[in-house]
């Protein structure tokens, strides 16, 4: 299944309202479902379900990045209706963790938190990553992982995450139509093929809010670089929690957060 569909539409061109056609992202609803129970339910684009399960799990605190090699056994079914169910075996979560009613939306991860101290009350304290960053190096790594935003060139509505190391190797790259989604992917995609992640600085095309900088810490990835903004939350976050970003970076400009 592609992941871009394509509709007939009118077409205002400046001078006179045209039949033409247009591509979109494709949205759709992702039951995630763990050990045989619906674990939550996303709103994204279902290409790549395994990684984004597998991301998902360690960047939201359902497991630790020790127990990923015990999840196994993922499949995926999609019904009449275009609902995709991901399907995975691992190791026992704490039922509480459960909710089945729950959907993510695909423009924010956290928008169901109670409060604020329910969002940061129980994120971890990551080691100080000090080393340097290369700007001009950085900026071509940003440029690399634009040209592979293939979903984005045809719709432009596809976020983008993505890792590189720090010799600026870029590792991987996701897409979705969900930016917190892209990040579970790239997550996952990194545990499949066993690229260390805390060794690992992550991408951003566009903003990073506070929902990002969490999935961060719990995945103990260190630094951020972000094309767009920061937000407020996730810039006090970053600062208690010992992480770093880096937003509005481009060749001659970039706003360092943290340590």
């Amino acid at each position: 299944m592609t992941n871009n569909i394509k509709i007939p539409i009118s077409r205002w061109n400046g001078f006179k309202t045209i039949i033409s056609s247009d591509e979109l992202a494709r949205e759709s609803l992702l039951i995630l479902n763990y050990n045989g129970e619906v674990l939550t339910r996303l709103l994204g684009t279902p290409d790549d379900g395994h990684e984004l399960f597998l991301g998902h799990l360690v960047s939201e605190g359902y497991t630790k990045l020790s127990d990923f090699n015990y999840l196994e056994k993922f499949e995926s079914n999609i019904d009449e209706l275009g609902v995709h169910e991901l399907i995975l075996e691992g190791p026992k979560i704490k039922d509480e963790m459960f909710d089945s009613k729950r959907i993510i939306k695909s423009s924010c991860g956290a928008c169901d938190a109670d409060g604020l101290e329910e969002l940061i009350h129980d994120l971890p304290i990551l080691e100080k990553d000090l080393r340097e960053i290369d700007f001009n190096k950085l900026n071509m790594s940003l440029d690399l992982m634009k040209s592979e935003q293939k979903g984005f060139k045809s719709t432009g509505g596809m976020h983008a995450a993505g890792l590189i190391d720090y010799d600026y190797n870029l590792l991987q790259v996701k897409e979705d139509i969900g930016r917190h989604n892209a990040v579970d992917k790239v997550i996952g995609a990194a545990l499949l093929n066993e690229i260390d992640i805390s060794d690992s600085i992550l991408l951003l095309s566009g903003r990073c809010g506070w929902d990002i900088v969490a999935k961060a810490c719990r995945s103990n990835i260190r630094t951020i670089v972000s094309i767009g903004a920061c937000s407020s939350l996730a810039a006090s976050t970053a600062r208690k929690s010992g992480l770093r970003i880096f937003s509005f970076v481009k060749p001659d400009n970039a706003v360092i957060i943290g340590n």
